[in-house]
């Protein structure tokens, strides 16, 4: 919220003279039919004021001051809870001013009427349709163990609850367009005319079995055996050696 200063500070500057808007929370707005000057602000400042009298208005708790500068000319500050929070200014014709709805008119004679608009109550929420469901069948899935319970709402509006060893786990609602579900593998289409498939992901090829991995195992030990040349047979029982040199 602005100050008091700055709010009357904005309506002289935006010529605003002739009507204001106030309320009883100390707030101001100008409404856009405004049509004075600056300068006959300025003008109707520095007039001679006589204090005529201050009237309560009928927010029951806003009150104007009226005071006369001249020939049908008058003011009406308007004030709420000690704070003047802007002013009416009456130059031969009525002045007006609104704001959430409590409503100050200052004629030209210097007569003050308000009065305050009724708020309107808030429509009351219309209730929302009751939509029966209609049992329609019952599938079995393909997992082969869950089963589909298929209930109709309406022409396009079709619901499926999926169960799983007896126990509920989900319910696929396709109201104008279709619904997807998936547990485990198992995946469930309803469609929003009560159509349902479903199928199963295929399961993973198992890996294949490892080989035994030889690397590891210790290499032969060469065979270091040097077999002689056909008819090359030496003899090692009587070995001829060179006799020893003569000195």
């Amino acid at each position: 919220m602005r100050a008091p200063h700055t709010l009357r500070t904005a309506l002289v500057a935006a010529g605003v003279t002739a009507a204001l808007g106030i309320s009883a929370a100390g707030a101001v707005a100008a409404p856009a039919h405004a049509t004075e000057s600056v300068a006959s602000a300025h003008a109707h400042t520095s007039a001679k004021r006589v204090y005529v009298k201050t009237v309560k208005l009928a927010d029951k708790v806003s009150k104007a001051k009226v005071y006369k500068t001249g020939k049908h000319r008058y003011q009406a500050e308007i004030w709420a809870k000690g704070v003047k929070y802007g002013t009416l200014y009456a130059t031969g014709r009525t002045a007006h001013g609104n704001h959430n709805g409590l409503h100050v008119s200052l004629t030209a004679n210097g007569k003050v009427t308000s009065w305050v608009e009724r708020a309107k109550p808030k429509p009351k929420p219309k209730p929302k349709p009751v939509v029966k469901r209609v049992f329609v069948s019952s599938q079995t899935l393909a997992d082969g163990a869950s089963t589909a319970k298929i209930y109709k709402l309406t022409a396009d509006h079709y619901q499926a609850d999926i169960f799983a060893n007896g126990t509920k786990i989900a319910t696929l609602d396709a109201n104008g367009r279709a619904a997807y579900g998936e547990n485990n593998g198992l995946h469930v289409a309803l469609q929003p005319d009560g159509g349902l498939t479903s199928w199963v992901d295929e399961a993973p090829a198992p890996d294949p079995t490892p080989q035994p991995d030889d690397s590891d195992e210790p290499l032969p030990e060469p065979d270091t055996t040097v077999t002689p040349p056909a008819g090359d047979v030496q003899s090692t029982q009587n070995p001829v050696t060179d006799p020893a040199p003569t000195p």
